[in-house]
């Protein structure tokens, strides 16, 4: 166990002071929440506004989902560039800066960017692959319960659809890789590793709600809430990033990859999200809980030693 976290020495501006580390991270979350959303945003239309694409698709929408949705697929490359640099200036920088601030100049110790078992990285892979059905299934029937629009329903498979296989990659980079580095570092590294201090356990579960409604999507809030506790409880037990990163990785990939290749599983589109069967949910779900509670066995002597 790194000094950091067994000595709890922190020579910060703001600890330093003796101020509330929880107060620290609510302030933390929201200021650069805010930065983020902002920064993101006018850096998406400064990049449309000098992308040169055509917008002839765009003038031919009638309707205003219709608008959206073409401006998605339109501007898809200046809005998927916008996310990938607020992410790593606007969300990850400032939370190094804060630690190194406000807590400590034990920047990756503090956020625990370290190594990890092979163990805990498989495990952390294998238990999100098992809760994919069931958190799949929930946002579809969010969806048929809601009676959302197809039109909609096409906005993210239109700005994450992949016609190539750099196309493909450009979105692995995008959508996969950056947010397991950012998101992580910054949600779990920062935010949870903050509030844990005083809240232990009970931070996995805080965090974990407030990443679903960070990304603002109503149909899929319960999902991503679901995956963010899964993703803090990783690293909450293994005191490292990198089980949290991988799955994170992990879950994203999925769903670029299905959106790209459309495979199909035992008569299944997976592509369809409505036509998930409920017994693929009866049987990987309780595979996923027994990952989990072997996942848990596996780190008891991290949480003994912490």
């Amino acid at each position: 166990m790194s000094s950091i976290e067994s000595e709890e020495n922190y020579e910060g501006s703001w600890e330093g002071k003796g101020r509330s580390s929880n107060t620290a991270a609510v302030l933390g979350l929201l200021g650069i929440g805010v930065l983020y959303f902002y920064a993101q945003t006018f850096l998406a239309i400064v990049f449309m506004a000098f992308s040169g694409a055509e917008t002839g698709a765009l003038d031919e929408a009638e309707t205003f989902l219709e608008k959206i949705a073409a401006t998605m697929e339109i501007y898809a490359d200046p809005i998927l560039a916008a996310v990938v640099l607020s992410q790593y200036l606007f969300m990850l920088l400032p939370a190094f800066w804060l630690v190194k601030r406000w807590h400590t100049a034990k920047i990756l110790d503090y956020m625990r960017w370290r190594s990890s078992s092979v163990w805990e990285v498989v495990l952390a892979i294998f238990a999100t692959l098992a809760f994919v059905p069931a958190g799949t299934f929930i946002a579809a029937e969010l969806t048929r319960w809601m009676d959302i629009p197809d039109i909609l329903l096409e906005v993210n498979s239109r700005l994450f659809a992949a016609d190539s296989l750099p196309q493909f990659f450009w979105l692995v980079l995008v959508v996969a890789i950056t947010p397991a580095i950012c998101e992580e570092g910054f949600f779990r590294g920062y935010v949870q590793r903050t509030l844990e201090r005083t809240t232990r356990g009970k931070s996995v579960i805080i965090v974990g709600v407030i990443f679903g409604l960070f990304h603002m999507q109503p149909l899929g809030l319960i999902t991503l809430a679901l995956m963010g506790v899964l993703f803090g409880f990783f690293y909450y037990r293994s005191k490292s990033l990198l089980p949290a990163m991988t799955a994170h990785f992990t879950n994203n990939f999925l769903a670029i990859y299905v959106l790209y290749q459309t495979p199909e599983f035992a008569g299944v589109e997976l592509a369809g999200t409505e036509q998930i069967p409920l017994l693929w949910v009866a049987v990987s779900l309780p595979i996923g809980i027994a990952l989990v509670c072997f996942y848990h066995k596996i780190t008891a002597h991290k949480i003994a030693d912490a």
